[in-house]
């Protein structure tokens, strides 16, 4: 490969996203559109890139999307349903009596229960789930997009049955004990961001009055949930984000009967919205928690029934669609590889299909029950499909986007200028290849496929471990997808705020860039010392 490109001109097309998503606030879609254009532009000028080559790569960012089109649909339509059948408030209303103080609603839902959902689940489930539920206890819209993105992502390497750990592993070659040590560091690394990111949202919630009656809480969930992933990710990682998380939901449970949490006295902070959460819509009355969690019971039953079930999960995915596409190189060298079979999406084992069977479930339960009527089916279908058009095109720009900038060479060039400049402090700065990924692609798992042997190469040549350097791009691809335009588009669809994605990635901006650097300083700690 002969690549020399500009890293100036490879970071354009980032640069221009979050100038005007976080500081212009323009919409995703004026701001994925701009985007979309600058990696053409740098693409063709100082890439070398043809336009058959940009047109290829194009495409495969709009097939790429379907992915994420596909859940944000069906969770639309589960959102719309519950919300026409009165579920939120009786949501609302049971989980205050279940668990009585607000900050522990809050932490139960935006930090155990998304990243419970990342388990079995993930493309974006965990978000566009639990804002809803997070703006039926009260909280406000935006902050019940930013809170679980802060707190699903530490959950993104060994969620999705650990789908982009997997990833990660087939790009290296490893020995045993060397995919024992990465799976133990970045258990780890993701410890740490797991119990930053309770502290976190106890800091949003009501400052340091919020730390000090949450740190408990903390404590004993991060414990459960990050511990008990760092013990299970060198045993059995596809369950390793599953099985501790859905402890963390039962001790949840447990925390609000102690004196601390379990009188409600605790104020309710300044995330919370008062007069929206004393509101109670006429259909609440008489509906119980049960059933107005059914839709996220069948979502979790349905994906655990399959995914769990090998000869099912095989039999299904054997109904899949991929394209082909052919191999394109760019005039600096830069090969772009084809495939026959390009990203096939298994359409029975998507969660997108999970998600359309709990919508059904929902909808049939509801309107069995006299929750629905025969005349909200029409609205509800109007209300969806004015939330996903302008999703689903952001989104197709935004990955059209990430492959542009991925197939052409810039994302390589900008994260090798990277690692060329920071040379022995590597380490420190090698969490943020693995969010450039994730934040580019919206996906841990395409950030591991773009950068595992790069970063795996750069530890050798910086005389950094090994496997300490891949749990940092893993760890970073995590952090990556807290801010992820795509999948805060996801969120603020489902929450009703569609234009204010800048917003709410300038709350989480300076949250991930602590948590890189928290990172980044246990491997210049760590990581040399292990290399001896």
């Amino acid at each position: 490969m002969l690549l020399t490109g500009s890293a100036p001109a490879a970071a354009l097309p980032l640069v221009v996203l979050l100038a005007l998503l976080v500081g212009c606030q323009c919409t995703a879609v004026r701001a994925s559109l701009a985007g979309f254009a600058a990696a053409a532009a740098a693409a063709g000028i100082f890439f070398q890139a043809s336009p058959r080559h940009m047109a290829i790569e194009s495409l495969k960012g709009m097939w790429n999307s379907v992915s994420i089109i596909i859940v944000i649909l069906p969770a639309i339509l589960i959102y719309e349903i519950s919300l026409a059948a009165g579920a939120f408030p009786a949501i609302r209303r049971e989980l205050s009596r279940l668990l009585p103080d607000r900050l522990l609603q809050v932490l139960t839902l935006g930090w155990c229960f998304s990243s419970f959902l990342q388990g079995p689940s993930g493309f974006g489930v965990p978000i566009a789930v639990t804002a809803p539920l997070l703006l039926a206890v009260g909280v406000r819209p935006l902050w019940a997009v930013a809170i679980p993105l802060l707190g699903h992502a530490w959950a993104n390497t060994f969620g999705t049955l650990a789908l982009a750990w997997d990833a990660l592993m087939v790009q290296v070659d490893l020995d045993p004990g060397q995919w024992l040590a990465a799976a133990a560091w970045s258990g780890a690394f993701l410890f740490a961001m797991n119990a930053l990111a309770g502290l976190f949202i106890c800091w949003f919630y009501a400052g340091a009055a919020g730390i000090r009656h949450g740190w408990p809480a903390v404590a004993a969930l991060g414990l459960t949930m990050g511990g008990g992933q760092m013990a299970m990710a060198g045993v059995l990682p596809s369950l390793a984000t599953v099985i501790p998380t859905t402890l963390g939901l039962g001790l949840a449970v447990l925390l609000s009967r102690l004196p601390r949490y379990r009188d409600g006295s605790f104020p309710a902070g300044d995330v919370m919205d008062e007069k929206r959460a004393g509101e109670e819509p006429p259909r609440a009355g008489g509906m119980g928690l049960h059933q107005a969690m059914l839709p996220y019971y069948a979502l979790t039953v349905i994906s655990l029934a399959v995914l769990l079930n090998a000869p099912a999960k095989r039999f299904l995915s054997r109904f899949s669609t991929g394209f082909a596409f052919p191999a394109s190189v760019t005039g600096l060298g830069f090969v772009s590889p084809g495939s026959s079979n390009y990203s096939p999406v298994a359409w029975l084992t998507h969660s997108g299909f999970f998600l359309l069977l709990a919508a059904v479930v929902a909808a049939a339960y509801y309107s069995r029950r006299n929750y629905l009527a025969r005349s909200d089916i029409g609205a509800i279908a109007r209300h969806a499909g004015r939330k996903v058009v302008p999703a689903s095109l952001s989104v197709i720009l935004l990955m059209g986007m990430s492959k542009i900038a991925g197939g052409t060479g810039q994302t390589d060039v900008l994260a090798r200028a990277v690692a060329g400049l920071t040379g022995s402090w590597y380490g420190l700065l090698a969490p943020l290849t693995g969010v450039l990924g994730a934040f580019m692609s919206s996906s841990n798992v395409s950030s591991n496929i773009l950068f595992g042997q790069f970063q795996s190469a750069t530890a050798v040549l910086t005389g950094f471990d090994v496997p300490v350097i891949l749990a940092a791009q893993t760890g970073g691809g995590a952090l990556g997808c807290m801010i992820s335009p795509s999948k805060v588009l996801l969120g603020a669809t489902t929450a009703g705020v569609i234009g204010q994605e800048g917003a709410i990635i300038r709350r989480l901006l300076g949250v991930s860039i602590v948590c890189a650097t928290v990172m980044g300083c246990m491997v210049l700690l760590f990581g040399r010392l292990a290399a001896r």
